[in-house]
């Protein structure tokens, strides 16, 4: 678990780097296809073509520190030169992190005289070899499987597509915020590097956003349920809720257990809703601010306003009325 644990910090290392390159990708080729205009192209292709460096890049930076930087961002680029895809820049971001960390074992008895020199010529020059026959023979193995998993998105029938879709919204409210929510998150925006437009984004999007704005709601209209406090700390969850931070509903759910079925519920009736209106995002983030960037943004609107105040209404249901003492 403890090296999972690693492994898993690691990736999220590199992955939190690459969510706003992949927004202003989103943004800009959008921009482009709407005004067709040449400098919102040029920025939006060269916001794509960093994501996977800079993902490669500081998964190894928190492997080996920098002389692993170098060597990650030269394998990152590498994969979007070919069709390795995400899998393929995380596995290079590794592969460079812990070949740095070799390198430091085997050049340990090294002069002293010299290990200046190893950080900055010896570790990338060396670096960079393995790092290119790795990525061909990587390239080989990966560019059919990340080809495959490509098709099988695009071959996909509703009834699966809806199962899929039911799986990563429960992810997002599973532990709100933490480790699973997280990997559906990865799910949502490694879904939509490709440049296409896709049903997957927007569920995760919208179950990340229901909780907070659920809670929100329910402190608004059933009051009695919340005791002060409560109120004033649910009223964040509106701007949290609209900014896609799911977080903000964490503390409810130690109020009643209840509540995390709940918003699992609000989650997998939204799932529904957009697999079957067909709703899908042009943009790998969440928050109101994508509306711009869905496919029917007002059916998008319908679906977060209705499913929240839909589980608001099953919250206020379940919670225990608040006894005044606890007013006070």
């Amino acid at each position: 678990m403890k090296s999972l644990s690693i492994f898993y910090k690691q990736f999220m290392n590199g992955f939190t780097y690459i969510i706003p390159l992949a927004v202003i990708g989103g943004v800009f080729l959008n921009l482009y296809q709407t005004f067709d205009t040449q400098i919102f192209f040029y920025v939006g292709s060269t916001a794509v073509f960093l994501v996977y460096p800079i993902l490669s890049a500081f998964i190894a930076y928190a492997i080996s520190d920098r002389p692993g930087f170098v060597i990650g961002l030269v394998g990152g680029a590498l994969i979007t030169l070919g069709q390795s895809g995400f899998i393929g820049a995380i596995i290079i971001g590794f592969f460079a992190g812990y070949l740095i960390k070799l390198f430091k074992i085997v050049f340990k008895k090294f002069p002293i005289s010299i290990k200046g020199l190893l950080p900055i010529f010896i570790y990338p020059l060396l670096g960079i070899i393995v790092i290119s026959f790795f990525y061909l023979g990587m390239n080989i193995i990966m560019t059919p499987i990340n080809l495959f998993i490509i098709d099988m998105y695009d071959q996909l029938n509703f009834i699966s597509l809806m199962m899929i879709a039911i799986v990563l919204s429960s992810m997002m409210v599973y532990d709100l915020g933490g480790p699973i929510n997280k990997l559906a998150y990865v799910i949502g925006v490694s879904s939509i590097l490709s440049g296409t437009p896709n049903i997957l984004m927007t569920t995760v999007m919208i179950a990340g956003m229901i909780p907070p704005l659920s809670i929100a709601l329910a402190s608004t209209f059933f009051k009695h349920k919340f005791t002060e406090e409560e109120q004033k700390l649910a009223k964040l969850n509106y701007l949290m809720g609209l900014s896609f931070i799911s977080e903000g509903a964490l503390s409810f759910i130690k109020k009643d257990k209840n509540i995390f079925v709940i918003f699992m519920i609000g989650a997998i009736s939204s799932a529904f809703l957009t697999v079957y209106f067909n709703v899908t995002s042009n943009i790998a983030h969440g928050g109101i601010l994508a509306i711009f960037f869905i496919s029917n943004w007002l059916l998008f609107l319908l679906i977060v306003i209705g499913i929240s105040l839909f589980t608001a209404i099953l919250l206020g249901i379940i919670l225990p009325k608040i006894k005044k003492q606890d007013f006070v």
